[in-house]
């Protein structure tokens, strides 16, 4: 173990509730065991020291029906995640002192059974009460309807949307307590699409999963597929080849930017202005023929595997690509200055939607959100993988939380995600693209951990693998960061108007399927 990481771990076990502590340290993660009444105490301290609050999961621990909880932290300084675990049949919620993990600690309480002591909501998050004669469940709390509370203003009333919408997006419902056009207060309600993705992958062997990894958000399957490929490969030790880091981070880079032009695109086309919107979208439309035409695919599927990548890219096919993002990249300040010298664009996006940096910080934000609340956040650079320990590049941050900040730093982005592949394109190292896996994924030990992280279009995203007997998966535990920031869209339209927000909402633009796990 690091020094500097052993030292901390000394200071945190000065507390006198946490005393006695159990670490066991491995690639990607330190694991801490305490007593279950610690974990909101050692919550704490982790966060005073310099954590940052990712996920929370559960999972069975023994046949007597106990079960395991597991809070992780980003630990930049130490370049790890810090895990704190105990089990038990009875658990001490951390949603006061941490009000983002109210999510993690709903699921973990649905999918246990267990008693969370101090966790408010207790509302079903995963299959919802109406529907769950229809569907084969485990022993949770009972639970008859899902309650919506107003804010209990004089004149108050409620405007529900959804959960099926106009146009091809997926179902979410939305509850709106407003007076006038003013809303007091939103709730929003998922998982009417629960695909069970978790359960699915039990007693899986570890390649076959991909497929099934790479529909979790449709748009975003490099950065999942990289995410899960991680967290084996970390748990069995697996070398990932240094050309097939730099396709990785090429594929990487290519998603965020055709995710970001469309939301670029569609904030404003919410505006109604079509002059940029327009132009966003056929940028977007060049960027996904471009994925095609360099890698065979428009969504960049089937590319990464365990190991590394499925094939190797031709250098006269990466030397096409760096050519059409230089075309590209002139043309999109073309697109940037027609758009932010435009007062009809402007002055719907400033100030509108705003989301607070304490607020953005209790909720711990990822991704774009956060980083337009003056959040430095990037997994990238904070825990930095694969080829992106090579590369120095600048994290984009605003300040004002707003659309236009969302706005500002996704179109800085995606200048940085062009000059990055640029360079690793000019840089790149040639030799294998993938290692072979199957020794290593039969030799590992049942019940080894491994941890996987990446940024994605949306923000950082975490998965945690469990192997069983004879290297299939005992579980999996996703977090994307839609399951994140989704709850960051209920303070950003307060005391805005009812009109303001599809343009709010498009601000984040979060998935409905990357939560609907």
């Amino acid at each position: 173990m690091d020094t500097k990481l052993k030292k901390f771990i000394e200071e945190l076990a000065k507390e006198p509730v946490l005393k006695k502590l159990r670490v066991a340290d491995s690639k990607s993660a330190v694991w801490v065991q305490t007593d279950p009444k610690a974990i909101p105490e050692a919550c704490s301290q982790c966060l005073t020291r310099g954590g940052v609050f990712d996920s929370g999961f559960a999972y069975p621990y023994s046949s007597s029906g106990e079960w395991a909880a597991a809070y992780l932290f980003r630990m930049p300084k130490f370049g790890k995640m810090l895990i704190f675990w105990a089990h038990s049949s009875v658990f001490h919620s951390i949603s006061e002192l941490i009000p983002g993990s109210v999510w993690d600690e709903r699921k973990m309480l649905e999918r246990s059974g267990k008693k969370f002591i101090g966790l408010q909501d207790q509302r079903p998050i995963l299959i919802h009460p109406e529907s769950a004669k229809f569907v084969k469940r485990q022993k949770t709390p009972k639970a008859s309807g899902y309650n919506f509370a107003g804010t209990g203003a004089e004149g108050e009333f409620q405007i529900p949307v959804g959960p099926v919408h106009a146009g091809i997006i997926e179902p979410g419902h939305f509850r709106f307590h407003v007076i006038g056009e003013k809303i007091n207060k939103l709730e929003v309600r998922l998982s009417y699409l629960h695909k069970g993705t978790e359960k699915l992958a039990e007693n899986k062997e570890a390649a076959t999963l991909l497929p099934l990894i790479e529909q979790i958000s449709g748009d975003e399957s490099v950065s999942n597929s990289v995410a899960y490929a991680q967290s084996i490969e970390s748990a069995c030790g697996i070398k990932v080849p240094s050309r097939s880091e730099s396709l990785r981070l090429i594929l990487l880079e290519m998603e965020r930017i055709y995710n970001h032009l469309a939301d670029l695109g569609g904030m404003s086309m919410d505006i109604g202005y079509y002059a940029s919107s327009s132009q966003f979208l056929l940028l977007r439309e060049e960027m996904m023929r471009l994925n095609e035409t360099t890698f065979g695919n428009r969504f960049l599927r089937d590319l990464v595997v365990i190991g590394g990548v499925s094939r190797n890219i031709a250098p006269e096919k990466l030397g096409g690509l760096k050519a059409a993002l230089a075309k590209f990249s002139r043309y999109l300040l073309q697109v940037e200055g027609l758009t932010m010298t435009s007062s009809t664009f402007l002055d719907r996006v400033f100030t509108t939607g705003r989301v607070f940096p304490q607020t953005a910080k209790e909720l711990a934000l990822v991704g774009p959100a956060a980083r337009a609340c003056g959040i430095s956040c990037d997994i990238r650079r904070h825990l930095p993988y694969g080829a992106y320990a090579r590369r120095q590049f600048k994290e984009v941050i605003a300040s004002d939380g707003d659309v236009l900040a969302r706005f500002t730093v996704k179109l800085g982005e995606m200048k940085e995600s062009i000059r990055l592949i640029s360079s690793e394109i000019n840089e790149i190292p040639s030799g294998p693209v993938a290692t072979k896996t199957d020794k290593a994924l039969a030799g590992i030990p049942s019940g080894s951990f491994g941890i996987g992280v990446c940024e994605a279009p949306r923000g950082g995203c975490t998965f945690v693998v469990q192997f069983g007997k004879k290297g299939r998966l005992a579980r999996l535990s996703i977090r994307t960061a839609s399951f994140r920031n989704w709850r960051a869209i209920e303070k950003a339209v307060k005391s805005n108007i009812i009109a303001d927000f599809p343009l709010i909402n498009k601000s984040f633009n979060l998935s409905y399927s990357g939560a609907d796990l």
